[in-house]
Formats: C-alpha cells, structure tokens, sequence
C-alpha cells in the first residue's frame, strides 16, 4: 500500500509544476499584451507626428483627427489587456507561492516523521544493548 503522505507530496509537486506552467503562461501574456499597448501608443504618436509634420496638408490633419478616436481607443484596449495581464501574473504568482508552500508543508511533515522513526530506531537498538550490556558479566564476578 502507497504511503498516505508520499501520495500527497507527489500531487502536491504535481499542483506545483502546475502553477509553474500557469505563471510561465501569464508572464508570456503579459508580455504580448505590453508589446501590444506598446504598439498601439507607438501608432498614435507616428500618426501625430505624420499629421503635424511641415509636409503635412489639411487632409492629413483632418484624417488624424477622425482616425485619432479610434487610435485611442485602441490604446485604451491594449492598456486594459496589459493590466488584465498584470493582475493574472499577480495572481499566478500568488497560486505557485501557495502551492510550494503546500508541497514544503508535507515535504516538512515526511522529515519529522522520518526523524521520529530514526529515533525510534536509535531507542530501540540502545535498549538492545542495554539488555545486552546487563546480561553481560561483571568484570571481577564472573
């Protein structure tokens, strides 16, 4: 029969890895959603620069200003996925500290019990030689 606690490290170490996986996951969100509101910020400043260069006419001063709502609410969108990104990192982090906590609590309660039945051992074998050692003859009585 499996040992009880071996059973609920392995799947403690399992719920882990899994977290793991999940952080790993939501860091590399992350980052497309800040390459994401990067981009966008990056669109509307080009578009501004495009429309206020000396080059410019008033058609491209006019296509700015009604594409520049749509280009903030771009921006908008992309920051709002970059913190929606941000929160979940948070939140995975959160998960894998609790689910190493998890895995240390049972990997803490394997070494205690290891440690009791160490000295179990260690007492039954000094009880061993104590009886031995009270069976054995006196030295000058025997």
């Amino acid at each position: 029969m499996a040992d009880p606690l071996s059973t609920l490290l392995r799947l403690r170490r399992r719920a882990e890895d899994e977290a793991r996986r999940g952080l790993a996951a939501a860091i590399a969100a992350e980052t497309g959603a800040e390459q994401g509101a990067r981009a966008a910020r990056a669109s509307v400043a080009r578009e501004a620069e495009a429309a206020t260069s000396l080059e410019a006419g008033d058609a491209a001063v006019e296509a700015f200003a009604a594409w520049l709502p749509r280009g903030r609410a771009a921006v908008d969108r992309a920051e709002a996925a970059r913190q929606t990104a941000a929160a979940e990192v948070a939140r995975q982090r959160a998960a894998l500290s609790h689910a190493r906590a998890n895995a240390r609590a049972v990997e803490n309660l394997l070494a205690e019990r290891a440690a009791e039945a160490a000295s179990r051992e260690a007492s039954r074998r000094q009880a061993g030689l104590d009886e031995i050692a009270a069976r054995a003859p006196k030295p000058g009585t025997g």
